[in-house]
């Protein structure tokens, strides 16, 4: 999905970067099958870099596969990640809940999504892209690794399935129409007005979960744009202290940004 900035990953992540240059085969044993599609060997690089780094956090049995696609996208975004998905698998710990297969793949420990990639990867080939790998861009500069981690976590399950048209705010009735002319090399599910495991943790300012909600709604709608949506995920709320991680919610709403990024005022 989208963002209108993009902070330096690494410098959240600077108690892994001294093992970042591991082989996936010397982590934890994930490993990712990547495809091009006109991306250039220096991108490639910066690229597979970022793939590393997250094989040092991540545990999966399955081999995550990524298409990544360079392509022309204006001002729209720096990048958009579309995550395959799947819901009422055996093991899922939500029911009537979508999982990208990446991590539905990992809880199963088997490949659910034979002959699909996990998720797609929309680069903006117009992009004055730095692809060095030691996170020092020029100010002018976008650092590719670092946009890549991004993107990448989207593609693992850092993401929703929001939606607001005029008032009304939904889950699970995104359509590809949305996102023309960016396609996905998977086809795309029928949604059902079914949440993402993700969004199953939203909530607003008075502990209200969001999924919790009559679907779609104009209260959903007022939520979107709030400024006050929450994320209370147990792991994460035990590493903040307790606190729930705000969300960015802003008064306009922005297909693929809104509620599935943190929000950068409370986390510069």
């Amino acid at each position: 999905m989208s963002h209108p900035k993009f902070a330096d990953m690494r410098t959240l992540l600077l108690p892994l970067l001294c093992s970042s240059l591991l082989l996936p085969e010397t982590a934890s044993g994930t490993t990712f099958t990547i495809t091009y599609n006109g991306v250039p060997a220096e991108a490639q690089v910066a690229i597979e870099h970022a793939a590393t780094i997250w094989t040092t956090i991540l545990d999966s049995e399955v081999p995550i596969k990524v298409r990544v696609n360079w392509f022309p996208m204006g001002t729209l975004a720096l990048g958009i990640t579309f995550p395959n998905g799947r819901k009422d698998f055996p093991g899922a710990p939500m029911s009537t809940t979508w999982y990208a297969t990446s991590l539905a793949n990992s809880i199963t420990g088997t490949e659910l999504n034979v002959g699909e990639n996990d998720f797609d990867v929309y680069l903006n080939s117009g992009t004055s892209w730095y692809y060095g790998t030691d996170g020092n861009p020029g100010n002018s500069q976008y650092d590719l690794v670092s946009i890549a981690l991004h993107e990448f976590g989207h593609g693992l399950g850092f993401v929703g399935l929001s939606k607001k048209v005029d008032t009304t705010g939904s889950f699970g009735l995104l359509l590809a129409s949305d996102f023309a002319p960016l396609t996905t090399s998977f086809p795309w599910p029928e949604l059902d007005t079914i949440p993402g495991v993700f969004d199953r943790y939203l909530k607003n300012q008075l502990d209200e979960v969001l999924t919790n909600a009559e679907n779609p709604s104009t209260f959903l709608g007022s939520a979107f744009t709030s400024n006050q949506i929450y994320w209370n995920g147990p792991i994460a709320l035990a590493a903040n202290g307790d606190n729930s991680i705000r969300i960015y919610a802003p008064s306009t709403y922005a297909l693929g940004s809104s509620c599935v990024h943190l929000n950068e005022s409370s986390y510069p």
